[in-house]
């Protein structure tokens, strides 16, 4: 799949509107939203500000993927990859767009789904419902993250179709994230909790209970304070002390999910429903 390019630095300044915090800085195409060579489209915008990846077949219907990709856009989605639309080389199935051929297809669809990861959502591309081997790989790593996948042809494959959501064109889903019909996704912290629940095990951890974990969770907190101390140079008296915020903020995270394991509960969907609950907060203005 296509790559995404590095963004400049007008563009990395872009104000967001999120429902859930996501990376900034997000590489976005040379021109901007508006065109390829950065000549800005007349008329309504009603998508600016909301980033989206272009998936699904790049061969089958060079024509209608260009058009869909012009679509997106003329409405004012940020198309974070592909790049372009401008078929280069095609290799043993595997298309390169325009300044693509320098870079293995691993790396490109590395990038590719990195993209996927950075996007609000992704539009998928299927002439005819067709779903190939790579596209089907990108609605999973999509569906696994919590991105949304749309599209307004119906899928052939029965299993993917229900990942799919169907929509008359990419203005329904302007709505669907105006109307807040869209919820964050969950945090991917699922498999490290499933991870450090046989860690604490196979340390001796698994006994400790929450009062034991939130004392040490607090030793960590004051850990990473101590290190932002030294960040902010706020040093009153004793020797200079290592930088190590970093690994200090690990620490605390550890615990976090240690503590959500005594408790029996899943982080992830803690905290997607709490954001979901700031979201209603937000429209009743409370």
């Amino acid at each position: 799949m296509p790559t995404t390019k590095p963004t400049t630095d007008t563009e990395a300044a872009a104000a967001q509107i999120l429902l859930f915090p996501q990376a900034l800085g997000r590489r976005e195409n040379p021109g901007g939203p508006d065109s390829e060579d950065g000549r800005r489209v007349e008329g309504s915008r009603p998508a600016s500000g909301r980033s989206v990846v272009l998936c699904g077949t790049y061969r089958k219907d060079p024509a209608g993927l260009r058009r869909t990709f012009d679509n997106l856009k003329d409405l004012g989605f940020s198309i974070l990859s592909p790049s372009n639309t401008f078929v280069e080389a095609e290799e043993n199935g595997f298309v390169y767009m325009r300044h693509e051929s320098t870079q293995t297809p691993h790396q490109l669809e590395n990038n590719h789904l990195d993209a996927i990861q950075r996007s609000d959502f992704v539009w998928f591309f299927a002439p005819g419902g067709y779903v190939g081997p790579t596209g089907a790989l990108e609605v999973g790593f999509a569906r696994a993250n919590g991105i949304p996948v749309y599209s307004d042809t119906p899928l052939d494959d029965t299993v993917l179709k229900g990942f799919v959501m169907l929509v008359d064109s990419p203005l329904t889903v302007c709505d669907h994230f105006k109307s807040h019909r869209v919820p964050p996704p969950p945090p991917a912290v699922k498999t490290f909790q499933n991870y450090y629940r046989r860690v604490a095990l196979e340390r001796g951890y698994s006994n400790e209970n929450a009062k034991d974990c939130l004392l040490l969770m607090l030793e960590e907190f004051g850990e990473l304070a101590r290190a932002l101390r030294k960040r902010m140079h706020l040093v009153r008296h004793g020797k200079q002390i290592p930088n190590h915020e970093s690994s200090e903020l690990a620490d605390v995270f550890i615990y976090v999910v240690h503590m959500a394991n005594i408790l029996k509960l899943d982080l992830s969907k803690a905290v997607q429903d709490k954001e979901l609950l700031n979201i209603r907060k937000l429209i009743n203005g409370k």
